[in-house]
């Protein structure tokens, strides 16, 4: 029997794992066979993948953007969710929660619509402020904070945010400012869609390139990251899916795919009246690739939980809590050896994270998809 360990990691890393972003391809046979070692070797590099220097900037800066445009965020990034407790089933039911609330409070209607009316209608603000429009916005030490400069070269419909060095082991602006790239925020919004495309750029290289479209209904709305990440050498497809209803039912999914090392994550996790102590988390996570395939099914409350691990497709192992303590042990009774431990909290952590980056994928375009302040 184990307990299980997670360390904490910075914000950049634990983004990477979390943004077991969206996968659709590489598909492997899923009878290769299981090699713990090699799994963790395809974690590390689809970690890697998102812990470039370019990747580390804007997540540090893209936090400010909302605030400079005069919004706030769809989803409101927080340190909180960084906690060692949110790679616990516990940390995930509470995440899933934060998530549900803030999409909920975002998306719905406002009141006093018709159901006709708001059957079409999606978040408040369909596009970039007009006053702010084609402007460039540059970093203020003195301020902390981003301000309209009169560089020219930002997209007419939506803006430019420069990045800057961050410390790699703080994550705060190097002073003097060194300026690293930009950040391209469009407006591509349609109908009673809205969306917006953030494409980052450094040295000529894109970095990254994704759209991001919400919806609403009066009774349910999603939201939707769609595009790619690199590190200059590894690139990750990302399609990733949130899905609420006003109620309390929250649906979030999303896919790894990095066709450079065969492998690809599918992960689903569904939560229903997470309100309540007694709501259910059920997760459905496989990961494919060279060195096997993964399966991790189960669900959790805010005090019971068993999550069932098959590798190859034959049991393997057991996830369980109690509410207070997770253990993870073999399923014949037998200790597991020191790397298939590794390997199969590394992709527990896969879906442990998956709200991380769904908060830092929406950080970058708040204000398109919020009232003005």
């Amino acid at each position: 029997m184990r307990v299980l360990q997670f360390a904490k990691r910075s914000v950049v890393t634990v983004a990477v794992v979390s943004m077991s972003l969206v996968g659709c391809g590489g598909e492997s046979t899923p009878d290769a066979p299981f090699n713990p070692t090699g799994t963790t070797a395809d974690l590390q590099t689809i970690d890697a993948t998102f812990a470039s220097p370019t990747f580390a900037s804007f997540s540090t800066f893209s936090l400010m953007f909302d605030g400079a445009l005069g919004g706030a965020p769809i989803i409101a990034a927080s340190t909180a969710a960084l906690d060692i407790q949110g790679k616990t089933p516990q940390g995930i039911r509470a995440a899933a929660v934060r998530t549900a609330q803030r999409l909920a409070s975002t998306l719905r209607p406002s009141a006093g619509m018709s159901a006709s009316s708001s059957a079409h209608s999606g978040p408040a603000m369909a596009a970039v402020p007009a006053e702010v429009a084609g402007k460039t916005f540059e970093y203020d030490v003195a301020t902390g904070s981003y301000a309209a400069g009169a560089r020219t070269g930002a997209p007419s419909n939506g803006v430019r945010f420069i990045l800057y060095a961050v410390d790699p082991v703080s994550y705060m602006p190097v002073e003097p400012l060194t300026e690293t790239g930009y950040v391209d925020l469009t407006d591509l919004s349609a109908g009673s869609t809205q969306a917006a495309r953030v494409v980052v750029v450094s040295g000529g290289i894109t970095y990254i390139n994704y759209i991001v479209s919400a919806s609403s209904t009066s009774t349910s709305g999603r939201v939707s990251v769609i595009g790619m990440v690199t590190d200059g050498a590894i690139q990750a497809t990302v399609n990733l899916l949130s899905t609420i209803t006003y109620t309390g039912g929250l649906t979030l999914s999303y896919s790894l795919d990095v066709p450079q090392r065969d492998v690809s994550i599918d992960l689903t996790i569904s939560a229903s009246n997470i309100s309540e102590p007694s709501g259910t988390i059920v997760i459905n996570l496989v990961m494919r690739g060279p060195n096997g395939t993964v399966t991790m099914t189960g669900e959790f409350t805010e005090t019971t939980g068993t999550v069932n691990v098959r590798v190859n497709g034959s049991a393997f192992a057991r996830v369980t809590t109690d509410g207070v303590t997770t253990i993870i042990t073999r399923t014949d009774g037998t200790p597991l050896l020191d790397e298939e431990y590794t390997a199969l909290q590394g992709v527990f952590e896969i879906q442990a994270s998956a709200f991380i980056a769904f908060d830092q994928m929406l950080a970058p375009v708040g204000a398109f998809f919020s009232e003005p302040q």
